[in-house]
């Protein structure tokens, strides 16, 4: 049985997990790519062996910097107030009023919300788990703003 809301706001972060496959493989590049610069440098090796050290470091930072921007960019704060949801995602800050809301929709792993005028649609990313806790709590809250924005009541 659902409670009504109080006049509140609730956030929500929806965040990947940690890029710690990517974090390991660009290690073990730099730790690869170093190692041979090391041998290389110690032992006179070809200048062929230098440059794919130097390769394969540059390619284990360039992995591990992508990985941390992309799961940053992924990142979404959903603010949910009595009057409308706000969601920003990557820079971007989209406002919907809850009496604009004509349909809600989980499509993969995104919820989306379309206005009623077809002026477009707010959607929110979820980059977890599809039972993840937070955008199960988020899906609930919406029912319940939605509810109580059109006048319904729990039986």
């Amino acid at each position: 049985m659902s409670t009504p809301l109080p006049a509140r706001e609730a956030r929500f972060v929806l965040a990947p997990p940690p890029p710690v496959r990517a974090l390991a493989i660009s290690a073990g590049l730099v730790v690869v790519g170093v190692a041979l610069l090391v041998l290389t440098s110690a032992y006179g090796w070809p200048v062929g062996v230098l440059v794919l050290a130097v390769v394969l470091a540059v390619l284990g930072v360039a992995l591990a910097v992508a990985a941390l921007v992309l799961s940053r960019r992924i990142r979404s704060v959903v603010l949910s107030t009595p009057d409308a949801i706000t969601v920003e995602h990557a820079g971007d800050r989209r406002a919907l009023r809850w009496a604009e809301v004509d349909e809600v929709k989980v499509i993969g792993h995104r919820l989306v919300l379309t206005r009623k005028e077809g002026e477009g649609t707010v959607s929110v990313l979820n980059p977890r788990m599809r039972a993840n806790p937070t955008f199960l709590a988020l899906m609930s809250e919406v029912q319940q703003r939605l509810d109580a924005d059109r006048g319904y009541s729990p039986l």
